[in-house]
Formats: structure tokens, C-alpha cells, sequence
């Protein structure tokens, strides 16, 4: 017996063996339950029981038990407990199980690491890798590497400097050392780098007998990365096209589907926005959990956002409400609630949410009361900007003054603003010619004329300034301007221009496109040429185009330029026929009392023709009438 029971505890050994090798966990799991129930105490047949389940995501299968099972005869699961509570999506209690595990055990630590990236704890995830690449070495370092090269792109986008090696093979590793370099802004480098990974990828699953459907799923997330590279390049047509060619395709992997849809509106100017409504509503329900927090983050604001555009006041609403729920505010979500409170007509609600201190918040709130015409409010938002000194706040400063009636305010502001340290000369510029108009339209043209001054002295090369101070003296002084005048355009000047010629030419009068097709004709020819007949004959440009029944045979038709009604042969249409038949029966003739019938004697002359006068009309040629076809006997 005892013989027999070890053969009996061999063979379910080797069918778990079997089993394991060829991946059939259900064949696995049967072999388990038939080495339990032979040998109940043997600790080995629960642990081969409870991989098969959690292989077959049995999950609270495999939860029950670890619990039914006395720990003598489990031994420690706390790797196996931590991974079903991971996937499951109860990170806290699988780190908690972590925990209990050994320090030194490489797979806990590496459950560990992923469940820390997944709640975007990326620091310490970066650093149990670093620790596992450089301690420890095993069939799993590609994959390790490329995990690691995935929490550097994290750490990266976060604002923490990476160094990144040249060593990476495998086309996961390239993938990720690209998702580094573009938070990096090295997008070229990126670029090559999902080249090289295309290359990889394709050779890598050809080698391992993959399907065609496969590789090209894998290969479209690294396209999409690829797209997404061009487009920040601002190569947009080309990532639209990349973009339509994989949802073509209609791939299984979510997390692709969701960035084309987040992608395509941002690629495109003219996208349809109801198509664009439906997917993100489709991209919104898929599993998010490949997701990073930022990815899932924007796509709601995304969706918010084009709810906006359409004009979906209420879901887009909602979906606000949905995203500070998740993600907490932040100044995208007041920039969108803002604009849905100026569409809903409430401006008061949009100017309480852009209160604060941000710049871009500011200038939307200034926005925003320059469009309801609250123009003192306007003003006081505008000197509190931080870079109210500059060109633009000093521009639009004055124009708010000027259209609130306060022209002596606006000259102020300008003037401070000329006399602000570090400023362009196209700045100055501009504000000093902003301040002779406001001088101008106050009728003060002695300041005017000040600031012209100061503009000349500034700018002495150019000649509309000095032109408009001539006009400013004209009004003021006017022998300041016959002075400035004569010094500018000097009666001794000498110019090489041909009186003559531009009396004689047409192209004063008619513009400058006149001058332009009358060079480009061709000279006309000498008399000499026309006279003794060198000169050739233009060619026609038009075929002379002849009718289809044309004989040349035949003389044309002496009367074929008149109008019909005047040729020999028309005649006239007589009116209202129809009022001369008579109305009997067929064969009667109409009794007139006013007509009086002769019967003509058989031996009355017939009367003859009167003599015809032939004109050039009634000349014409004499057609032969033709003979009607007699019918054809049968």
C-alpha cells in the first residue's frame, strides 16, 4: 500500500508539473484537489491549489481559501494575498500584506514597486528599482528595466530631472525612454527613439511565431505615441493621420482608444463635435486602470471642454461637478466654469470663480468686464496687474480711459509708461505716438507737438514722423515748418528722373498694373518690316470651325444674314385660325350673309398674274420640292 500510495502522490506531482509547463491551470488545479484529498497534510498540494486559482483569476475562490486553511498547512501567502488584493484594486491591503513579507523577497518587492507607481507614489517606486537592478539579476531584467525607465518618465513630467542611458534593447525600453525624453521636451530624440522601437517590436514578435493581428495591436501603441510626438512638433496632418488609421483599426486595448479620442480634437480644426461628444462618452466607461491620474484627469477636462463647445450647458455642468469631485479644482476647471457662467448670461458667478491671484485668471476677469462694459472695474483690474507697465496693459489702460470719458487720466498713464525703465524702442514708440492722438482729440496741439518732437529726436530716420511734425507746425508755427520742410525736401535736390517720359507715359493715370501689361506686351513692329512683308502673320489662336453639311460645292444661302422674317421663303403664322372654321357638321360650309358667291362660267378667262418686282429679297435660289415615298406593299 505504501508503494502504491507514493506512485499515486508521483503522479499527481507530475500532472501538476505537466500542467504548469504547458499553462492548462484548470488541468493543474484538478490535480491539486486529487493530491488534497489523498494527502490532506501535505502543504505543497494547497499552495499548487491556490496558484492555479489566482492563474485562473479565481479571486475569491483563492481569498476563501487561504481563510478555510489552517496556516501550518498553507505556510505564508502573504506575496500571494498581496497580488489578488492588487488586482482586485485594493492597493492599501496589498501593501499592508507586502509588509509582512521578507525584505530580501524580490517578487514582494517588485509587487511592491508597481503598487506604489500605481498610486503615483514614484519616488519610492524609482528607488526599490534602482535597488533591484543594482542588487539582484535574473531572467526578469528587461522587464525590470523598462518598469524603471516607466517611473523615470513619471518622475520626469513631475518637474524631477532624469539621466537616461543608451543601453536600452528591447522595444519596451524604448518606448519608455521616449515617454521620458518627451516630458524632457527632446522631442527629436523621442522621435528616433519610437523609430527604433517600431523596428524592435515587429522583430522581436515575428521571432516569437506572434499573430499579424498581435504585433499590429503592439505596434499601434507605439504609432499613437509617434502621432502624439509629431503633433507637440506641430506636425498635425501627420498625426491626424496616424490618429485615424489606428481607430480604424479597432483595436482591444482601451487605454489607446481613450488617447486617440483625448488626441484627435487637440490635432484637429475642424473635427465634428457631436462625433466628438460620443466618444469620449464611450472613452469615460472603459477600464481606466492602465490610465496614469494626469491621463484620466484630462480626458474628463477634455470632455468638459468640448460639452462647452457645443453649447451642452448642463452635462458640461456635471461633468465640471464630476471632475472636482475626483481631482479637486485647479485653474483649467475655473477657466471652463467661468466661460459656462458668461454663456448661461451670470456674470457675477464668473467673476467669483476667477478670483486669485493668477495671472491668466486675470486677464479672463478683465475679459469678462470689458464685455459686460464695466469699464471702472476694468481699470482698477488692469493697474493691478503685474505687468501693468508694459506695452499691451498700457494699451488697453488707455483705451479703457478714453472710452470712460477720462482722456486726462489716459495722458497720466501714457506718461508714465514712456518714462518706465527697460522699455523697447518699438514701445516707446508706440506709446508716444499713442499720446499725440490722445493730445490730438483733446485739442491740445502744443503737447502734441512735444511729443512729435521727442519722436524725431528719438527716431530721426523716419520720414512719416518728421511729416506729421511739419503738419503739427503748420497749425502752430509756420516758419518752424517751411524751415523743417525745405530741410527735408530741398529745391536743389537732384533727382534722376526723365520729365519727358513720365509726361508721355499713360501708366500715372491708369496705375501701376497698367504699366506692368503694357511692358509685358511685345514691342510693335517697324514700318520697314510691314512694307516689305518680313513681318509674319500672327497665327490664329481660334481653329475655324465649319457646320457638319457643309459642301463646298454648293453656293451658301445669299440670304442667310438677314433675319428670318425678312427672307423670301418665310411666311407669316396667321392668328386665330380657329375663328374661320366653322362650327356645322363635317362638310358644311359657314353661311355668311356678307359674302356673295359667283359661279364662275367654264368659258371665263382665267385671270392672269400681275407683273412681280424682284428685289435682292425675292432673289434666291430655287429648291426642288421632294417627292413624297409611296408606302411599300406587302
Amino acid at each position: 500500500m505504501a508503494d502504491a500510495s507514493a506512485g499515486g502522490l508521483y503522479q499527481c506531482l507530475t500532472d501538476i508539473a505537466r500542467a504548469d509547463t504547458s499553462g492548462d491551470y484548470q488541468k493543474a488545479l484538478q490535480a491539486a484537489n486529487k493530491l488534497i484529498r489523498k494527502h490532506p497534510k501535505e502543504t505543497f498540494a494547497f499552495k499548487c491549489k491556490l496558484v492555479a486559482q489566482i492563474q485562473l483569476s479565481q479571486w475569491a475562490d483563492a481569498l476563501e481559501l487561504i481563510r478555510k486553511t489552517p496556516a501550518h498547512q498553507m505556510g505564508h501567502v502573504g506575496f500571494e494575498k498581496a497580488y489578488i488584493h492588487y488586482r482586485q484594486g485594493e492597493l492599501d491591503e496589498a501593501v499592508n500584506e507586502l509588509n509582512t513579507c521578507d525584505k530580501d523577497d524580490v517578487k514582494a518587492q517588485e509587487l511592491k514597486a508597481q503598487i506604489c507607481y500605481k498610486q503615483e507614489n514614484f519616488q519610492e517606486a524609482f528607488e526599490i528599482y534602482r535597488y533591484l537592478l543594482k542588487n539582484h539579476s535574473d531572467d526578469s531584467d528587461e522587464l525590470r528595466r523598462a518598469n524603471y525607465l516607466a517611473v523615470q518618465a513619471r518622475l520626469e513630467a513631475q518637474g524631477t530631472k532624469q539621466q537616461v542611458d543608451d543601453a536600452e534593447d528591447s522595444y519596451s525600453q524604448l518606448y519608455n525612454k521616449a515617454c521620458v525624453e518627451i516630458e524632457a521636451e527632446r522631442l527629436p530624440q523621442a522621435l528616433a527613439s519610437l523609430e527604433k522601437a517600431l523596428v524592435s517590436c515587429r522583430k522581436s514578435l515575428e521571432d516569437e511565431d506572434r499573430e499579424e493581428d498581435e504585433i499590429e495591436e503592439e505596434l499601434d501603441s507605439i504609432r499613437v505615441q509617434k502621432a502624439y510626438v509629431l503633433q507637440r512638433m506641430g506636425k498635425k496632418s501627420e498625426a491626424l493621420q496616424i490618429y485615424q488609421k489606428v481607430q480604424a483599426a479597432n483595436h482591444s486595448d482601451e487605454s489607446v482608444k481613450a488617447t486617440i479620442t483625448n488626441n484627435i480634437p487637440a490635432a484637429s480644426s475642424d473635427f465634428a463635435l457631436a462625433d466628438s461628444r460620443k466618444r469620449f462618452k464611450a472613452a469615460l466607461q472603459i477600464d481606466q486602470s492602465k490610465l496614469t491620474r494626469r491621463q484620466r484627469r484630462t480626458l474628463m477636462l477634455n470632455n468638459a471642454l468640448v460639452l462647452l463647445m457645443s453649447n451642452q450647458r448642463e452635462p458640461c455642468k456635471k461633468a465640471l461637478e464630476e471632475l472636482v469631485s475626483k481631482f479637486g479644482t485647479s485653474k483649467d476647471v475655473a477657466l471652463i466654469e467661468a466661460s459656462l457662467h458668461v454663456k448661461m448670461g451670470e456674470t457675477e458667478n464668473a467673476l467669483k470663480v476667477l478670483e486669485g491671484n493668477d495671472l491668466e485668471q486675470s486677464v479672463v476677469r478683465l475679459h469678462v468686464l470689458l464685455n459686460a462694459n464695466r469699464l471702472p472695474e476694468a481699470i482698477k483690474a488692469i493697474r493691478a496687474l503685474p505687468n501693468a507697465s508694459e506695452l499691451g496693459p498700457s494699451s488697453l489702460l488707455t483705451s479703457a480711459l478714453i472710452a470712460s470719458d477720462s482722456k486726462d487720466e489716459a495722458v497720466k498713464a501714457l506718461n508714465t509708461a514712456s518714462t518706465a525703465k527697460n522699455q523697447s524702442s518699438e514701445a516707446l514708440k508706440s506709446i508716444l505716438e499713442a499720446l499725440v492722438e490722445v493730445e490730438q482729440s483733446r485739442g491740445n496741439e502744443g503737447a502734441a507737438t512735444k511729443h512729435l518732437e521727442k519722436l524725431v529726436e528719438k527716431f530721426p530716420d523716419d520720414l512719416q514722423v518728421q511729416c506729421r511734425l511739419v503738419g503739427a507746425y503748420s497749425k502752430s508755427d509756420p516758419k518752424k515748418a517751411e524751415a523743417l520742410s525745405a530741410k527735408l525736401f530741398p529745391e536743389s535736390m537732384e533727382v534722376d528722373v526723365n520729365v519727358d517720359e513720365l509726361e508721355e507715359s499713360d501708366w500715372i493715370l491708369y496705375g501701376e498694373k497698367y504699366r506692368q501689361k503694357k511692358e509685358a506686351k511685345s514691342p510693335p513692329a517697324a514700318d520697314s518690316e510691314i512694307i516689305t512683308r518680313k513681318l509674319k502673320n500672327a497665327n490664329r489662336k481660334r481653329k475655324i470651325r465649319l457646320p457638319k453639311n457643309y459642301n463646298p460645292d454648293v453656293l451658301p444661302d445669299p440670304e442667310r444674314w438677314l433675319p428670318r422674317q425678312e427672307r423670301s421663303t418665310y411666311k407669316k403664322k396667321r392668328k386665330n385660325r380657329e375663328r374661320e372654321i366653322g362650327r356645322g357638321t363635317q362638310g358644311s360650309s359657314s353661311a355668311n350673309p356678307n359674302v356673295e358667291f359667283v359661279s364662275a362660267s367654264p368659258n371665263s378667262p382665267r385671270p392672269l398674274p400681275g407683273p412681280v418686282a424682284e428685289g435682292p429679297r425675292q432673289q434666291r435660289p430655287n429648291f426642288q420640292k421632294q417627292k413624297k415615298k409611296k408606302a411599300s406593299k406587302f
